[in-house]
Parts: C-alpha cells; structure tokens; sequence
C-alpha cells in the first residue's frame, strides 16, 4: 500500500464552527470544504488544552499536557518527547512546515531568534511565529516580505479603534504559508511527505 502523503492545517484560536465544512452557513471556506470532502475530517476531536503550547505538544506527541510536561505557554517541550514528525521521518516520509510549531518560548524577549526545537524529524522549517512589531529578523515570513521590498504593517478601522486591518491578501502571512506548502509539495512528489501549516 502507497504512503499517504500529509497536509496538516493548524490554525490558531479557530472554532470548529467558523467552517462550511461544519455546518456554518454565513461563512464562505469553498477551498477547506473541499479538502475535508476528499480527505479526513475530525467530527469528534477536542482539544487538551485551551492554550497554544501545551495543545500542541499533546496532538504531535498523542499525550496529555501533564505528561508532555507543557503545561502552559512559555515553556519548553523537553528534547526526550517524540513528536509524530520524528516518527513519520524515520519511517521515510519528509517534513517541512511554515508558520509557528510553538512547542518551545517564542516571546521575543525570551526568544530572540527562531524557537528552540528538538529533534522534531523536519528537514524544512519556514519558520514565522509572529507578524508586525514582534517578528524578529529570523522570522521567515519578514524575510520574505523585506525581500519584495515590504514591510509588516496594519491599519485601523475607520470605525473601530480596536479593529486592525493586516496585509493585503498577496503579502499576508496565510498567503505565504500556502506558498511554502504548494513549493514543498511540488519539490517532494516522488516521496511520501508531510506538511504542517501552521498559520
């Protein structure tokens, strides 16, 4: 039996119910739908913790956060866990991701540079933790965007003080994610291969 490749999307603070695929009627995925209509789609999952980190230490490692010993943003998942990457790169697949893993500090001021990791089995690591005032010069999203000569920046609702408006849809930072993916995939048809997006 042929390997099956992988495309993992992991958004951040996203609501099961904010997709067509779920059911929402007022909101317009065609692109998600159809990816949940010809691949996997998880109508009785939950999630193990309520924040980033220790979250996702648990769906990569298939742990409880207290067993991860992540138990809350800001700590370090310990170089001894085997994330499923690792696994599924032993076993001949190649991984690449783009945006944040955050399973390690990612605050800048503790952080300064692309998080810690361990030895997570990817080969490629498009690393973007963050956008704007805390994107560090090791974020790969702002290297991109100051290689076509631009710069992260974001404007207020005219009608809102406390709505921003972000990139334009060709710079944003899901865009280049998406980017990454469909490079990725191209260079590594002959393999099997997973890729997290991680916008």
């Amino acid at each position: 039996m042929q390997q099956p490749n992988i495309l993992w999307i992991c958004t951040d603070q996203q609501r099961w119910n904010t997709l067509g695929c779920y059911g929402n009627q007022h909101v317009h995925t065609p692109h998600l739908d159809k990816l949940a209509a010809s691949g996997t789609l998880f109508e009785r999952a939950y999630s193990q913790s309520t924040v980033c980190t220790p979250s996702r230490a648990s769906f990569l490692t298939g742990r409880y956060p207290r067993t991860t010993r992540c138990r809350q943003n800001g700590q370090n998942i310990p170089d001894d866990e085997t994330l499923v990457t690792k696994v599924l790169s032993d076993n001949g697949y190649t991984c690449g991701l783009a945006g944040k893993l955050h399973i390690s500090a990612c605050a800048p001021a503790v952080c300064p540079g692309v998080e810690r990791r361990i030895d997570d089995g990817y080969s490629e690591f498009n690393w973007s933790h963050s956008a704007g005032a805390h994107m560090t010069e090791s974020n790969a999203y702002r290297q991109w965007l100051e290689s076509q000569g631009k710069q992260y920046q974001t404007e207020n609702h005219p009608g809102c003080k406390h709505v921003k408006f972000g990139m334009p849809e060709e710079l944003h930072q899901t865009t280049w994610c998406a980017d990454r993916a469909i490079d990725f995939m191209e260079r590594h048809n002959e393999q099997p291969w997973l890729f997290s997006i991680n916008m």
